[in-house]
């Protein structure tokens, strides 16, 4: 077993990374990673695990000032810019090895600890009996919605209560009155001052940066995931009203990013925004869209279901490891997750 270092996803070749992450979540693939790298918003690491020099295991990470009781630099492992987890391993024998590459990086950066998040449920158990030194807690839930239609108005039909069936009507008759134009496309150059626009508009309200897309993140989308992303827009007489990303595989929409212009919420484009993002996956004949970590009452409404994630976490500080613990349940005290 062999574990290396890199800097760059460019030191791994496309299809050995697929066999390894999958093809089915675009944030997950090789491309992904070459468009964070070319956006210089993130400056990342790997730890690859080879054996009998094939591709076993992997982890991808970066420096970042997490902000619990003060702000402390960490080593996040998880998709950059996205909300997958970036942990991958084949076998459970390998994690003790990717977490031994973790602690390298850690200690060469100057780091105060490891922050793995965004782990699915049926990681979970693997994760805990090979990694005892780390505190695990939930975090915030992802949202999707699975599709099972073949038609828009067979979706419609599945909503469980009249009313928002009903509103979802209204609304999307309201749009037909006022106009409202759709534009899905591929040239982000074009557009980038647009959607970067919408998007500050969002982070601004929710005292979030962290994911505010620079116009370099779309040039480097443009030019490495124009086969798998799209950026969808409404307009009103040519008024960008809301924008948003979805990167899509076969099966798989993520969509993210959502910019949304406040002084024209008469429009209630953010909803309209959802339904033609649901429309678009059905004549995909996609399996899944996962629509992000917020808004949970509202996607509930429209037929979305809630996925559990995980954290772990393990600090160089003894002290500050307790401290961490008491953060985490002071969360769970208030309803609240990391």
């Amino acid at each position: 077993m062999e574990v290396e270092i890199h800097h760059t996803i460019r030191d791994t070749d496309e299809k050995e990374w697929e066999s390894l992450v999958g093809t089915e979540y675009i944030e997950r693939s090789h491309a992904w990673y070459k468009t964070v790298e070319d956006s210089e918003m993130v400056t990342m690491h790997y730890v690859l695990i080879r054996e009998n020099n094939t591709l076993a295991a992997a982890a991808c990470c970066f420096p970042y000032a997490e902000k619990m009781y003060i702000k402390m630099p960490l080593l996040e492992v998880k998709t950059p810019l996205g909300t997958s987890y970036a942990f991958f391993y084949r076998k459970p024998q390998h994690i003790s090895s990717l977490v031994q590459g973790l602690k390298e990086i850690q200690e060469k950066e100057n780091l105060k600890g490891i922050l793995i998040l965004e782990i699915k449920k049926e990681n979970l158990e693997h994760l805990k009996n090979e990694m005892k030194k780390f505190i695990y807690f939930p975090i915030r839930e992802d949202t999707y919605f699975d599709i099972s239609f073949v038609r828009f108005d067979e979706y419609l039909h599945s909503l469980k209560k009249d009313s928002v069936r009903r509103s979802v009507r209204n609304t999307l008759n309201k749009a037909k009155k006022w106009g409202i134009e759709v534009v899905a496309t591929t040239e982000f150059s074009q557009w980038k001052s647009v959607a970067r626009r919408l998007q500050g508009y969002t982070c601004r309200q929710y005292q979030d940066e962290r994911i505010y897309l620079t116009e370099k993140f779309y040039e480097a989308c443009e030019k490495n995931l124009k086969e798998q992303a799209e950026l969808l827009l409404l307009l009103k007489d040519d008024i960008p009203l809301v924008s948003v990303l979805c990167f899509n595989s076969s099966t798989i929409s993520l969509c993210k990013y959502v910019g949304i212009d406040p002084e024209y919420k008469q429009y209630q484009a953010y909803f309209l925004l959802y339904y033609e993002i649901i429309k678009r996956g059905i004549e995909r004949g996609q399996k899944r869209i996962y629509f992000g970590p917020s808004t949970y009452g509202y996607k509930e409404k429209i037929g979305c279901r809630r996925e559990d994630l995980f954290g772990f976490s393990q600090l160089e500080n003894p002290v500050m490891n307790i401290a961490l613990k008491c953060y985490v349940k002071g969360l769970d005290v208030l309803g609240k997750k990391f």
